[in-house]
């Protein structure tokens, strides 16, 4: 099994809501794609195609704070198509949760089914969520086979992909663990942005009190995968370390 790395354009994020700090950063938007003897996985799909062009689909509230910057090429089924992948190839597309920056690619994959967990899959069809600019079903509901779980999942049956709930930064928010041959490695998602963020055990004030203490205890449960059982972390959206994989993937 082998775990690819795929830089679905960048954002650049105001850190105020993130950790505090005045300014902005530069964050990748990563697409994960996974190598198994029984197909081809993806962990996220990043942003949507339209984004190159035009920032309306993402609501002028959330373009206040992300501005994405996102070339031609850099799109989902490009990056895949350097890799002599077609779309059809991808049997499966694991979701970590509904936001822009994690689904936008869905529509490019047509064929594969989506696991996502049910809670998620509820909040990203509550009319609420979606007015308040939350969700944006056209991100992520495009008529998929779609595989909605209820916590814990063995995606192959054979304990090599597992998905993990880690709600907090959404509801229905889960992270991924596999088991390559190099040892095991967690995709956290957006549970943790930064690894200077679970470090400080920091989380976005955006978000409600008891949203805010959940996501902390799904932090302090993937710290312990890394503590305890030698899960390697591979942070949401840090940049340094997702420079640091090689193009070529882990193994």
């Amino acid at each position: 099994m082998r775990l690819i790395p795929l830089e679905i354009g960048q954002i650049e994020m105001y850190m105020g809501q993130i950790t505090g700090d005045d300014g902005t950063r530069r964050f990748p938007v990563p697409s994960w794609l996974i190598e198994h003897p029984q197909g081809l996985v993806l962990f996220d799909t990043g942003m949507h195609v339209d984004l190159q062009t035009s920032f309306d689909r993402i609501g002028a509230e959330t373009a206040e704070t992300i501005t994405p910057d996102f070339s031609p090429g850099e799109e989902l089924t490009a990056r895949l198509a350097q890799r002599g992948i077609a779309p059809t190839d991808i049997t499966k597309v694991i979701v970590s949760h509904l936001h822009f920056d994690h689904v936008g690619g869905n529509e490019e994959i047509p064929n594969a089914r989506v696991v996502v967990q049910h809670a998620e899959w509820e909040s990203g069809h509550d009319q609420r969520m979606i007015d308040y600019g939350v969700y944006n079903p056209v991100d992520y509901d495009h008529g998929h086979d779609v595989q909605q779980i209820d916590g814990h999942h063995d995606v192959f049956g054979d304990g090599s992909v597992r998905c993990l709930p880690t709600p907090g930064h959404t509801r229905g928010h889960q992270s991924l663990r596999l088991e390559l041959e190099s040892g095991p490695i967690v995709l956290t998602g957006d549970c943790v942005y930064l690894e200077s963020m679970l470090d400080q055990m920091q989380v976005p004030t955006i978000g409600s009190e008891k949203s805010q203490q959940q996501q902390r205890e799904s932090m302090r449960y993937l710290a312990s995968l890394r503590d305890d059982h030698g899960c390697r972390l591979l942070f949401g959206h840090d940049i340094d370390q997702f420079a640091a994989i090689p193009a070529g993937g882990l193994q």
